[in-house]
Order: C-alpha cells, then sequence, then structure tokens
C-alpha cells in the first residue's frame, strides 16, 4: 500500500483508496496524495472536491485509479 501511496504523492497522480471513517462506515474514492509521513495520510479526493486527514491504520487498500497502469 505504501507503494501507491508514494506514486500519488511523488507524481501527482490520482489513486483509488479504501478507508474507515471513524464510526466504522467504508469509503472508496478517486484521491490525490498530498501528504504522507508520521502515522497519517493527507489527500484529496476528486469528487466531492474535499480534503482528508486520517491515521495510516483506517486505510484498507489503495490501486491504481481506472485507466491507469502506473506508467507515465
Amino acid at each position: 500500500m505504501e507503494r501507491f501511496l508514494r506514486y500519488s504523492l511523488e507524481r501527482g497522480r490520482a489513486i483509488r483508496l479504501m478507508y474507515q471513517e471513524e464510526d466504522g462506515r467504508m469509503r472508496q474514492v478517486n484521491a490525490q496524495v498530498t501528504g504522507y509521513g508520521d502515522g497519517t495520510v493527507t489527500f484529496a479526493t476528486l469528487r466531492p472536491k474535499r480534503e482528508i486527514t486520517l491515521k495510516t491504520q483506517q486505510l484498507l487498500s489503495a490501486d491504481y485509479r481506472k485507466g491507469d497502469e502506473g506508467q507515465e
């Protein structure tokens, strides 16, 4: 998962993230990672546009966004 977070952060590309909110609900979003480290990850969602900071423990999965195969 760290590989995908760094890919998004370093290349400015959106990825697909699945995470668990504080109340236990799971969410899947397309987002661009804007900050990563010290046990947290910050990302900007594409729809609706907002910025979220979570503990890395709340992230359940990360993957390439549809149509992206990780190539420049």
